[in-house]
């Protein structure tokens, strides 16, 4: 394997969070009985994340939010549309409509549903 081909491979798109990110998303997850998944070091379609989070409901269900981090912002894609941008974990958050956890399905939890 030549140089320019190992440098290729050890590029990475996605980064890690700031712990203050991880921190603002699992309060948020909690308060939604929602559970959030860290993937590290992940290769998806040729493309290398230092740091995937899965947010889904509880029970093993599957995905229903993947965010990750690049220089340019944090990007949420909920399993069934295409990925938004947001220039923080706040604005991210800001975005999902505020809901109570208890009575509300895992679609209602999310704020991918009225």
């Amino acid at each position: 394997m030549h140089s320019s081909e190992v440098s290729a491979l050890r590029t990475v798109y996605g980064l890690a969070f700031d712990v203050e990110d991880l921190v603002m998303l699992r309060n948020w997850a909690a308060q939604r009985r929602l559970h959030l998944a860290i993937a590290l070091d992940r290769v998806i379609d040729g493309v290398e994340f230092e740091e995937l989070l899965v947010v889904a409901p509880p029970a093993g269900r599957r995905r229903t939010l993947t965010l990750w981090r690049t220089k340019d912002g944090i990007f949420a894609q909920p399993a069934l549309g295409a990925p938004q941008s947001f220039a923080t974990m706040q604005d991210l958050l800001d975005q999902l409509r505020p809901v109570r956890a208890a009575k509300l399905g895992w679609r209602q939890r999310l704020g991918l549903a009225g």
